[in-house]
C-alpha cells in the first residue's frame, strides 16, 4: 500500500473531537506507520467567543447527545467551571496556537498533546487561557516548554492561527472532528466523519485507500 496520511480538523472546545479521541489514539497506535497531521480549524472564534457561564446550558444538553453517541462523558470539574460567575473565556485561538507552537517542537507527539489537552480541559475542567495549564501539561508529559507568552493573548488573526484557519477552511473543513485520507501526492482522497467506533473507522481508511488503489490500477490499464 502506497503511503497515505490523515488530516485530523480539530478544535480543543469541540465535544465532538473529545469524543473521538479513543478511537483516533487506538487507530494511531495500530497504525504507527501513518503521519496524522492535527489542523486546527477555529471553532470557536468572531462572534462565537464569550464566556462558558454564558453556554452551560446550550452544552448541556449537547453532552447528552455527546456522550449517547461517543461513549465519553465530561467531567465534573468542567461542568462546575460552567456555573462560576467568572467562568473562563471561551475561545479557541490560545489552544489553537499551542497546539500549532508543539507542531513544530514535537511533531510526532503532536497528536498526543491536542488531545492531552483536550482531556485536560474537558475532564479536569483547566482553564485554556492560563500559562499554568500548558505549563503543567508539558512538566507533567514530558513535552517541550511553550511560548505561554503569546498563547494566552492569542486571537483567531494571531498570524499562525490565523494560517491554520484559513489552511483548515482551504482543505474545506466545515465541522469538527473531520478526518481527510490524503495519498502519497498529498491529494485528497477521502473523508471520514462522524464515526467513533474503531472498528468501523478502520473499515471506512480501508475502504477508502482500497478505492484508491483500484483506480490506480485502472488508470495504469486504460
Amino acid at each position: 500500500m502506497k503511503k497515505v496520511k490523515l488530516i485530523y480538523g480539530h478544535d480543543t472546545l469541540c465535544g465532538w473531537c473529545f469524543g473521538l479521541t479513543p478511537t483516533l489514539d487506538a487507530f494511531a497506535a495500530a497504525h504507527p506507520d501513518i503521519e496524522i497531521d492535527v489542523i486546527p480549524g477555529g471553532l470557536v472564534k468572531g462572534d462565537r467567543v464569550g464566556s462558558y457561564a454564558d453556554m452551560a446550558d446550550y452544552i448541556a444538553e449537547a453532552e447528552v447527545k455527546m456522550t449517547g453517541v461517543t461513549g465519553r462523558a465530561i467531567g465534573q470539574p468542567f461542568r462546575d467551571m460552567l456555573q462560576q460567575e467568572d467562568a473562563p473565556l471561551s475561545i479557541s485561538a490560545p489552544p489553537s496556537l499551542a497546539i500549532l507552537q508543539m507542531k513544530k517542537l514535537a511533531p510526532d507527539r503532536a497528536l498526543e498533546f491536542a488531545h492531552i489537552l483536550q482531556d485536560e480541559h474537558f475532564l479536569n475542567g483547566k482553564d485554556l487561557n492560563l500559562a499554568d495549564t500548558y505549563d503543567e501539561i508539558s512538566d507533567a508529559h514530558g513535552f517541550p516548554k511553550l511560548d505561554t507568552a503569546a498563547i494566552t493573548v492569542a486571537t483567531e488573526e494571531t498570524p499562525d492561527v490565523a494560517a491554520s484557519y484559513d489552511k483548515s477552511a482551504t482543505l474545506g473543513i466545515q465541522a469538527y472532528p473531520t478526518i481527510l485520507v490524503l495519498d502519497e501526492n498529498d491529494t485528497v482522497i477521502g473523508q471520514i466523519d462522524s464515526i467513533y467506533d474503531l472498528d468501523t473507522f478502520t473499515e471506512r481508511f480501508n475502504q477508502i485507500v482500497k478505492t484508491k488503489a483500484a483506480g490506480d490500477i485502472r488508470a495504469i490499464l486504460s
